[in-house]
C-alpha cells in the first residue's frame, strides 16, 4: 500500500494488573509508605521470579516488561493503554493482608498502585502520550471487576496523576482530567484539530453486571456526538476502549461443551452491544482503528456490514502482560500511515513463561505471517478468510491467541468452531445465525 503520509510507530501494552500483594510479606509497609518509596520496598522482595500462570504481574514481571518495552519503542510518541493498571481481588486482598476495610483505605491504596504504575512508565517514556482506558478493575468498589462508575473516588483521585504524568500539554490535560473524572471517558486531540482524535471509552458502563443504565446511555450518546464532530470536520478517529464487542468466547465454548449448543452470550450488554457496532458501522468512514483489551488474548474482532459485504471496521485486542488466564505475557508495536491514520503493520514481543530461562522476544509479525496489512477492510476480511480455511494459519491464529502458551490454550478440536466464528459474528442475531448455520 502507497502512504498518504509517513509511516510512523506507537506501542500499545495492556492490562498489567500490577499485584502490589504478590509478596505477601510487604503489604503492611507498603500501605504505610509513600508511594516515593515503594519501588525500594518491592525490590527489596524475595520473590525475584516472574509472576507464574495464574497469577496477575508482580513485581519482576512488571519491570521486565516496561525495560523490554523501552529498548524497542523507546523514541514513540504515542502509547495506548486499554485499562486495568489494578490486579483482580484488589479490594479483598487489601483488606485481607492489612487489616484495614475502610474505604478510605481501600482509596489511599488504590492511588498509590496508580501513581506507582504511572510513574514506572513514565520514567521509560517520559515524552510519549499514553491513552488510558479503566478496566473492569481500575475501581475502588468494594466488590470489585466492574469498572469505575461516575462520582467514583477512584476516578476523582487518578485523574491528576495520570494528566499531569502522561499528557504534554494542559489543553490535553485538562481535556482528559475533566471528563475522566466524571465518567471515566474522554476525548483528546494531542496534534490538533487536524490530526488523530483520540476517543476513549469506559466501556464498564456497558456491562450486564451495572444494573443501572443510565450512565452508560449518557455515555453513548456523548460517543455519538463525538463521531459526528468529526465526521463533520473530516478528522479521523482512533477508538479505545478496555471490553470488545461480541462473544465471550470462552464462555460459549464452555456452554457448548456442556450443552452441545452453541449460543451468543456477550461481554457487553446485548443492547449496547449492538448499539456501539452500530456506531461503528455509521461511521466506518471517520474511525480508522479501535482498540480493546480484557481479554488477555491477542485476537481481533471485524464489525461487518450489515449487507454483508464484508469487514467495515476492526476492532485489535491487545494482549495482556498478566499471566493470569494461563497465556504469556505480549505487547504490540504498530506502524500506521500519519496521511490516513490507517494502521500498517504490528510485532508482537511476548515472554514465554514455559521457558526454563524465560526471555522477551519476538513471536510474530502480521503482515509477515498473514500477508495482507491491516490497512483495509478487504485486508481484514482476507485475513479472516484464510484463517477460516488454512489449517497453518488458522493454527498459528489460535497459538497467537495466548501468545504462545500452547498448553494453557482453551481451544480444543471440539470448541474450535466457537473460536472461529467469535472474530466475524459481533452482534447476537449474526452470532447465532452463523452458529445455527453451522450446525445445519
Amino acid at each position: 500500500m502507497a502512504l498518504a503520509g509517513n509511516a510512523s510507530t506507537f506501542l500499545l501494552f495492556s492490562d498489567v494488573h500490577f499485584d502490589p500483594f504478590a509478596d505477601p510479606s510487604l503489604a503492611q509497609a507498603l500501605a504505610a509508605a509513600d508511594v516515593s518509596a515503594w519501588k525500594g520496598i518491592l525490590s527489596s522482595s524475595s520473590q525475584t521470579a516472574y509472576a507464574a500462570y495464574g497469577s496477575d504481574s508482580n513485581y519482576a514481571l512488571f519491570e521486565s516488561a516496561l525495560d523490554d518495552m523501552a529498548a524497542r519503542a523507546g523514541g514513540v510518541s504515542l502509547i495506548l493503554y486499554p485499562g486495568d493498571i489494578l490486579g483482580h481481588d484488589f479490594p479483598e486482598d487489601y483488606a485481607t493482608l492489612t487489616g484495614d476495610t475502610s474505604q478510605a483505605g481501600l482509596d489511599a491504596f488504590a492511588q498509590k498502585t496508580v501513581q506507582f504504575f504511572v510513574s514506572e512508565v513514565d520514567a521509560r517514556f517520559p515524552n510519549a502520550t499514553v491513552l488510558v482506558a479503566d478496566g473492569n478493575c481500575d475501581t475502588d468498589n468494594m466488590l470489585g471487576s466492574i469498572g469505575a462508575r461516575p462520582g467514583d473516588a477512584y476516578l476523582a483521585n487518578s485523574a491528576p496523576v495520570i494528566a499531569q504524568a502522561f499528557f504534554n500539554n494542559d489543553a490535553d490535560r485538562a481535556a482528559f482530567a475533566t471528563s475522566y473524572a466524571m465518567g471515566g471517558y474522554y476525548a483528546v486531540e494531542t496534534d490538533g484539530p487536524t490530526g488523530i482524535k483520540y476517543v476513549v471509552l469506559n466501556d464498564n458502563l456497558w456491562i450486564t453486571e451495572y444494573d443501572d443504565p443510565g450512565p452508560g446511555l449518557v455515555e453513548l450518546a456523548w460517543f455519538s456526538s463525538q463521531l459526528a464532530d468529526s465526521a463533520r470536520d473530516f478528522q479521523k478517529v482512533w477508538v479505545v476502549g478496555h471490553i470488545p464487542v461480541g462473544a465471550a468466547d470462552g464462555s460459549v465454548a464452555e456452554t457448548y461443551g456442556q450443552t452441545g449448543q452453541m449460543t451468543y452470550s456477550g461481554m457487553l450488554e446485548d443492547g449496547f452491544n449492538n448499539a456501539f457496532t452500530a456506531l461503528e458501522l455509521a461511521y466506518d468512514g471517520t474511525i480508522a482503528a479501535t482498540f480493546t483489551g480484557h481479554t488477555h488474548n491477542d485476537d481481533f474482532r471485524l464489525i461487518t456490514a450489515v449487507d454483508g459485504s464484508g469487514a467495515a471496521n476492526l476492532i485489535r485486542i491487545a494482549p495482556s502482560i498478566s499471566p493470569v488466564f494461563g497465556n504469556n505475557p505480549g505487547y504490540q508495536i504498530y506502524t500506521y500511515d500519519t496521511g490516513t491514520s490507517a494502521l500498517l503493520d504490528e510485532t508482537t514481543y511476548t515472554l514465554d513463561l514455559q521457558s526454563s530461562a524465560p526471555e522477551w522476544s519476538k513471536e510474530y509479525d502480521y503482515v509477515e505471517t498473514y500477508g495482507q496489512s491491516l490497512a483495509t477492510p478487504q485486508e481484514w476480511q482476507a485475513v479472516y478468510g484464510e484463517i477460516l480455511t488454512d489449517p497453518l494459519l488458522q493454527s498459528a491464529y489460535f497459538d497467537f491467541m495466548n501468545q504462545g502458551a500452547t498448553s494453557q490454550s482453551a481451544v480444543t478440536a471440539a470448541n474450535t468452531p466457537v473460536y472461529l466464528l467469535a472474530p466475524g459474528f459481533t452482534t447476537p442475531a449474526s452470532f447465532n445465525a452463523a452458529a445455527a448455520l453451522l450446525a445445519g
